[in-house]
């Protein structure tokens, strides 16, 4: 087991300097591109203790040198969040952000997830295997923990509303050859598919089982403890009215659900139905590698109509 105990007392002098720093992303990066002696000291520490034979991603070409990329280890770790804020004056625990750094740095790389936010309202603990696919509803805290260092969740400006997605149904499955993420959300490639027909054999069987509209409303990759890439923008909401105090209205921004509604008592029939028309649809896609032609012809029709 690699030593760690020079990474973490490297990442807690970055954070003791960050305390001097002007509070604006721009500053914070510019003393990493500065390569001040705590910077360098602690992309020092990552190469000793990360070594780029183990992690690759975190690691990037610089005038012919492999070394740890600042956008990585700033931005995707989360240390560029905490830097921001101590720099502002917030409290924070520096010796959990300290452990969180180390862990990102050392742990294995989390495989690539494709994700699929769906309309509709789900009971709480909804997980219903789809094939290769899962569909499932998460609670705020769940879903604070997909991205790096998640108790510094709600304490930035103009982050996502979590508690908007509390029983919002997700699809996802893995993606063993998707590449990491690092830009905004995945949204609908007009020169390409629809996310519906990359993903129909998932959808199908939710489809098939309520006439209720059921849609699409981002795609999105994950890489679980590192990047829950979802935009705010991408999260469709309206007004609901709730009587305020002392009988005045008031106004609060939830998530649109639409019609496709699923009562905590129907679960178990719907994950029967699912289970048996996925077993059916892989059942017919199966014949797409046989080598008689009807298999493969009702392989494609299936495809086709879904």
């Amino acid at each position: 087991m690699e030593d760690t105990s020079h990474l973490r007392q490297a990442a807690l002098t970055w954070l003791e300097q960050a305390r001097n720093l002007p509070a604006t992303p721009q500053a914070v990066t510019d003393v990493a591109l500065a390569t001040r002696p705590e910077w360098e000291a602690l992309s020092n520490a990552v190469t000793l203790a990360a070594p780029i034979s183990d992690h690759h991603d975190l690691y990037g070409k610089v005038t012919g040198d492999w070394l740890p990329r600042w956008s990585v280890l700033l931005g995707a770790s989360g240390l560029g969040a905490a830097t921001r804020l101590i720099a502002q004056g917030t409290a924070l625990p520096v010796d959990e952000i300290a452990d969180s750094f180390v862990a990102f740095c050392t742990q294995p790389a989390p495989g690539v997830e494709d994700w699929l936010l769906l309309t509709g309202d789900l009971p709480e603990g909804t997980r219903i295997p789809l094939g290769r696919y899962t569909l499932q509803t998460f609670t705020a805290r769940e879903l604070q923990e997909l991205g790096a260092m998640p108790f510094l969740y709600g304490l930035q400006p103009g982050g996502l509303d979590l508690d908007l997605l509390v029983g919002a149904p997700f699809v996802h499955a893995p993606n063993p050859g998707g590449m990491p993420h690092r830009g905004g959300t995945h949204w609908f490639d007009l020169t390409g598919p629809r996310p519906e027909a990359l993903h129909w054999r998932a959808l199908l069987p939710l489809i098939l089982w309520s006439e209720d509209l059921l849609h699409v409303d981002a795609v999105f990759r994950v890489e679980r403890g590192r990047y829950f890439e979802l935009n705010q923008n991408r999260v469709p909401t309206t007004l609901q009215v709730y009587g305020g105090r002392y009988g005045s209205p008031e106004e609060v921004e939830v998530r649109e659900t639409g019609s496709f509604y699923l009562a905590s008592a129907d679960l178990p029939q719907m994950q029967a139905f699912c289970s048996a028309v996925t077993a059916k649809i892989d059942a017919v896609m199966d014949g797409a590698t046989i080598g008689r032609s009807l298999p493969r012809k009702r392989a494609r029709r299936l495809e086709r109509a879904a």
